[in-house]
């Protein structure tokens, strides 16, 4: 039996929903670009043309109104992020919803609890932990009993300080915990519930190397507990692109980007092993065909985007920019 076309929609219409337009409508089975939308008609119609979609909308809210879209990815940067979802999950849209989802763990919990009375699915679009070589890791150390020890990541790129860019923006929630270290902090968090065991209350450091800046430059969040964590973050200087995970007689390299890994090497017991998973496009179709298989089945719920990690993920940022002086940024 042929499963049903799931109709996706796209509000927002920047950078990143490009590479996700892409993506769904050359990769993802299932699945077609049905509309799309922006604050201007002129760009709506321009990326439907461009992706072949079949309806462009000028306003968010004439997306909202639409009843032949199922599921609504939000691709506009995070602080906009909890109007629109509640307008899509109250017109009975599932929602697809950028990192970092919501600035702020009321946000996550009133519209986790909106998202459930109107019956519907509200995911974060955490792609690193849908790829295929990293899920394939997961099944490893399952299968093989393995306990993890320790996680070592971190995600962080140079740029010039440009207090007109978004991540050096505070009004816009810029700043590396929640533009970048999101990523880390559901690897970090993700294995945690991995390992069956609790997140405990990281120990965070701040550092910037702008004066005039006024959002977090560089973080680090250390974890003691059953799962060591060692989590950085930066939008002004390079860090290392490898992930490292130790357990006992293991460990793991997540090489290359360590966010979508096509080459991860293992040493267990001595023994060295390598799982190869190679990946084309952007990368952005493997949260899209999760999200339509699960709309297809008739699932509310994700167990590779978690939403319980969502929101332990979400309280750990608030949390950390709150006692750091950063308020301002959720």
């Amino acid at each position: 039996m042929t499963s049903p076309c799931i109709n996706w929609a796209i509000a927002g219409l920047g950078k990143i929903a490009n590479r996700f337009a892409s993506d769904l409508t050359t990769d993802v089975p299932n699945a077609r670009l049905y509309a799309v939308a922006a604050r201007s008609e002129d760009r709506a119609i321009a990326f439907k043309n461009q992706y072949s979609a079949q309806v462009a909308y000028g306003s968010y809210q004439e997306l909202a109104q639409d009843n032949n879209v199922d599921v609504v990815y939000v691709a506009t940067i995070h602080p906009f992020h909890r109007d629109l979802v509640e307008l899509f999950v109250r017109h009975g849209k599932h929602v697809l919803v950028e990192k970092t989802a919501f600035t702020n763990l009321n946000d996550w919990d009133e519209m986790t609890e909106l998202a459930i009375s109107h019956n519907v699915l509200l995911l974060e679009a955490m792609k690193a932990v849908t790829f295929p070589g990293y899920q394939a890791l997961k099944k490893y150390i399952a299968q093989h009993s393995i306990s993890l020890k320790s996680v070592e990541a971190s995600f962080g790129n140079w740029h010039k300080y440009d207090a007109n860019q978004p991540i050096f923006n505070g009004s816009l929630s810029g700043g590396a915990t929640l533009d970048v270290g999101v990523y880390a902090l559901w690897l970090y968090a993700d294995l945690c519930q991995l390992m069956n065991v609790e997140i405990p209350d990281p120990t965070v450091h701040f550092e910037n190397d702008n004066e005039a800046s006024n959002v977090d430059e560089n973080v680090h969040f250390s974890f003691d507990g059953p799962l060591q964590g060692d989590i950085g973050a930066s939008i002004t200087r390079n860090l290392p692109k490898v992930a490292t995970l130790k357990g006992e007689g293991f460990t793991a390299i997540l090489n290359e980007k360590w966010w979508s890994s096509s080459r991860i090497e293992l040493i267990h017991n001595g023994k060295e092993i390598v799982i190869e998973k190679p990946w084309q496009g952007g990368g952005f179709q493997y949260e899209a065909r999760l999200a339509t298989k699960l709309l297809s089945n008739g699932f509310k719920q994700s167990k590779t985007l978690n939403g319980d990690t969502s929101r332990k993920v979400i309280s750990i940022m608030e949390k950390a920019l709150r006692d750091g002086g950063y308020a301002h940024l959720i």
